[in-house]
């Protein structure tokens, strides 16, 4: 892919697309959410706050909680978020535009970081990808043996409550509400304030 669009993928256009999908969302939402697609948002926004509590920042890999089942749980967080508000408004079309908008973006972001996370790591980062599964999790952990070897500090297996607040793991549960409420504004509007005009 040409080196302008990993660029342009890259810091403040994905806010402006958060913003762009916030709007489809407000037109396409006409009927009050569904509670499958509240529920899978919510799963997304549970799956970040529990990631967010083993990620430590460039100083070893992140393999405990759901990084022994996934190289990039934050992403699938946010991916389950997105697909669950669509499902919600029961839009196939937003849904099947969603998925193949993040396969797109994601899949170069992925790439880049994982480049990046191999010069940092080196041999232990490599391991790791062949141990756990870029975006699809694995049905069971990776083995704490073959987890250990990539990053023995044991300390990095369990979840840290202040590891989790410095990385912001409470914006996930704000970002559910404010989804799950653009949606409620947004049916609202269009059942009682837009057809008295």
């Amino acid at each position: 892919m040409k080196s302008w669009f990993r660029g342009w993928i890259q810091g403040k256009t994905r806010i402006a697309l958060a913003w762009a999908f916030a709007c489809l969302i407000l037109f396409f939402a006409r009927d009050y959410p569904k509670w499958h697609g509240i529920i899978l948002c919510f799963a997304g926004a549970v799956l970040r706050f529990w990631a967010s509590g083993y990620l430590r920042k460039d100083r070893r890999p992140a393999v405990g909680g759901p990084y022994a089942f996934v190289r990039n749980p934050l992403y699938l967080g946010t991916y389950l978020m997105a697909v669950g508000v669509t499902l919600s408004i029961e839009n196939r079309w937003l849904l099947a535009a969603v998925s193949v908008f993040f396969a797109l973006i994601y899949h170069y972001i992925i790439l880049d970081e994982e480049t990046k996370l191999q010069k940092i790591f080196g041999g232990p980062y490599l391991t790791y990808c062949s141990a756990v599964p870029r975006f699809f999790p694995r049905p069971w952990p990776a083995a704490k043996r073959t987890l250990l070897q990539i990053n023995p500090e044991k300390e990095h297996l369990h979840y840290s409550v202040e590891i989790a607040m410095k990385n912001k793991a409470y914006e996930s549960f704000v970002s559910f509400v404010g989804l799950v409420g653009i949606v409620m504004l947004a049916a609202y509007t269009w059942k009682s304030i837009l057809p008295k005009f």
